[in-house]
């Protein structure tokens, strides 16, 4: 953590943090004998993955904060082609009810996945989400960002951040 001369430098340091967090929380493993069962530390790590997708979403996507999830189906970033049910079940269920109750919805699971596994899917009726895939796409996503100087240069999402001084 360190003093910044700007928004855009704090997004420098910001984001990979977030993401060394991500990973540290998919790569641990719950011992069975603390936890009534094994895993990782899913929670964490999905809240602070579906920030990210709320952060790039929000220089990238014009619009409320719903519309910063449009990102998942831009092309340059997520590029993962959801419906428009997808969306709203990421941001309504996973994203809002993970951070605002900590909890997930009935039929909205996670799973810590694989790489190269499907990050998003519906089977039958139930919604999963699945973290190591996700995370691996998150790294290319911000990558993405932070190496486009031209997205974060007179971006308005800055420019109203600094605003609020």
């Amino acid at each position: 953590m360190a003093i910044h001369p700007n928004t855009q430098s704090m997004l420098y340091e910001s984001l990979p943090e977030f993401l060394l967090v991500a990973k540290y929380c998919i790569e641990f493993r719950k011992d069975t004998s603390l936890w009534p069962a094994p895993g990782c530390y899913g929670y964490p790590a999905a809240l602070i993955l579906l920030s990210i997708v709320d952060s790039i979403g929000s220089y990238v996507e014009n619009g409320n904060v719903e519309n910063h999830f449009k990102i998942l189906n831009n092309t340059e970033y997520y590029d993962l082609g959801l419906d428009e049910e997808s969306l709203r079940v990421i941001y309504n269920y996973y994203r809002n009810t993970l951070s605002h109750h900590s909890v997930l919805t009935p039929n909205v699971v996670l799973d810590i996945g694989q790489p190269g596994d499907t990050i998003f899917e519906k089977i039958n009726s139930i919604f999963i989400l699945k973290l190591a895939p996700f995370y691996d796409l998150s790294v290319l996503s911000v990558n993405k960002l932070l190496n486009n100087p031209q997205v974060l240069s007179n971006n308005i999402t800055i420019k109203n951040i600094e605003k609020k001084l």
